[in-house]
Parts: structure tokens; sequence; C-alpha cells
């Protein structure tokens, strides 16, 4: 492990590696001797024969470039550096997407080529790393969510985006942000949807055929769910703004203010009734 200086030395040393008019000779050997470590520790790793294991010793070594990989991306200059291009590839295979992904970034952005034995672009190289172990998981147990790693393949898309690479290669990402989406909300299966098919005309090996039947139908039940309850409410909130409408009427206006008519003899025999009592009143006093 690096001591707090080592670190911040590295760091410092790496951001004048990539600057063209540092060619100082501090420079130049720190990095001769960041090459150098990792050239000793390539040679730890061939004598290793399963991958676990070398993913094992890779995790201890990766702290050693901490301060190599601040550097080198603060700096940004964009320099060719064999030791970040396979620092990224490390991260992948430990796991850390993060830190994968960080160099990434930086990597596509200035089309750092990746050391001879990958013979494939930066962009490739991170889409085929990321997505393999995720869709091996899928396969081997249909039902394992991979949604926590839906940030990490978005950003993956993002960087990528606009990278040349095999449609084989992209359609993988695709399948990975398919498989992290279909078990969640019905936007979402919907666009899980989209991404298969996406994948499956990129690819017609994918082998996502029946998945992508299977989630039309939910996709079209989820759909036709939703658009049966939001018509019942409609309907039910017009029924009965209705219904109170028509409650009204009988409720707020009495019988009694209704106006005399033919058709309402009541009120003409209460009138006249009235009448009669009012001209007895005077006879009654004359007598």
């Amino acid at each position: 492990m690096l001591t707090p200086a080592q670190r911040h030395f590295q760091r410092v040393m790496a951001e004048r590696h990539g600057k063209a008019d540092d060619l100082s000779e501090t420079a130049r050997t720190a990095h001769e001797q960041i090459l150098h470590r990792m050239r000793m520790d390539m040679s730890a790793l061939k004598k290793i024969q399963g991958e676990q294991a070398k993913a094992a010793l890779k995790r201890q070594l990766l702290p050693n470039y901490e301060g190599w990989i601040e550097g080198t991306l603060e700096g940004d200059s964009g320099r060719q550096d064999e030791v970040i291009t396979r620092l990224m590839i490390w991260a992948i295979d430990i796991r850390d997407y993060p830190l994968a992904v960080r160099i990434g970034r930086y990597v596509i952005a200035h089309n750092l080529a990746m050391p001879d034995r990958f013979n494939r672009t930066a962009a490739t190289a991170l889409v085929d790393e990321i997505c393999d172990p995720i869709l091996v998981q899928v396969k081997a147990d249909d039902s394992t969510d991979v949604k926590p790693y839906l940030a990490v393949l978005d950003e993956v898309q993002e960087i990528t985006e606009n990278s040349d690479m095999p449609d084989v290669v992209r359609a993988k990402l695709y399948k990975a942000r398919a498989f992290a989406l279909c078990n969640g909300t019905a936007d979402e299966q919907a666009t899980a949807l989209e991404l298969f098919r996406r994948a499956l005309n990129l690819d017609s090996g994918a082998g996502v055929k029946k998945l992508i039947d299977k989630l039309a139908r939910q996709v079209k039940k989820a759909s036709a769910e939703n658009a049966s309850g939001s018509e019942g409410a409609d309907q039910s909130g017009g029924e009965g703004g209705n219904n109170q409408a028509a409650a009204t009427p009988e409720v707020t206006v009495p019988a009694a203010k209704k106006p005399a008519t033919k058709n309402n003899p009541g009120s003409t025999t209460r009138k006249t009734a009235a009448r009669k009592t009012t001209t007895k009143k005077p006879t009654a006093d004359k007598k």
C-alpha cells in the first residue's frame, strides 16, 4: 500500500507526465517507475491461472496506483498511457465499475489506444468487459436482480453512444440495460421492451425473442388496465356530478314560490278565500 506521501508524489508526477512542455527528468523517471511497477505486477498475474484468483490479486494491487489514476484524470491531458488503459480493465475485473467508468470516460474522450493484446477499442472493451459478467449472471439465473447495475450501464451508454463498435457488442449493452429494467414499473418495462427489440435488430442471435413476446404481453396488459382504470374514474366522477345537479332543484326550490297558473288551482283558491274574508269584515262593522 502507498503511503500518503507516495500517493501524492504519484498524482503530481501523473499530472506532469501529461504536459507536453514538462520533459523533466523527474517526470520521465516517475513514468518509468510506474511502468516498471505495472510490468512486475503483470508478471505476477501471469503465474496465476484462475480468473478469480487473478481478480483477488488485482484487488490488492490496484490501490498502489491510486495516485497515478487521480493525477491522470485531474491533468486531463489525453496523452497515451498504457498504465491508465490497463487499470481501466483491472477495475472492471475486480467489479469496481464506478472506477472503471471514471477511467473509461477519460480514455474514450481522448481516444486512447488499448494495450496490444486487447485488439479492441477502449469503448468496445469497456462495454464487453462490463456487460459480459452481468449477462452471465442473468443466464445462470433469470430471476437475478441486476437493477443495481443500471446507473453504471446508463453511464456506459452515455460515454460510448458515439463510439464505433461491433453491432453484437452494442446489442450486449442494450440487453444488459433491458434486464435491469424488465422487472420494474410499467414504464420501465416498456423501456426494457424497446431495448430488447434494439438488441435483436443489431444481433439476430441475441436470444431475446421469447423475452420480447413475454414482455410485450405484460406491457399491453398493464396499458389496458391503466386505460380501464382511468375511464372508470372519469365515469364515476361524471355520474356523481349529474346526480347532484338533478337533486339540487328539488331541494332548493319550494313549491310555494311557483307562480299561479291555470295548472296551479291551489294558489287561485287561496287568493279567492283571502278576498272573501276581507269583504266580510266591513259588513260586520256596519251592523
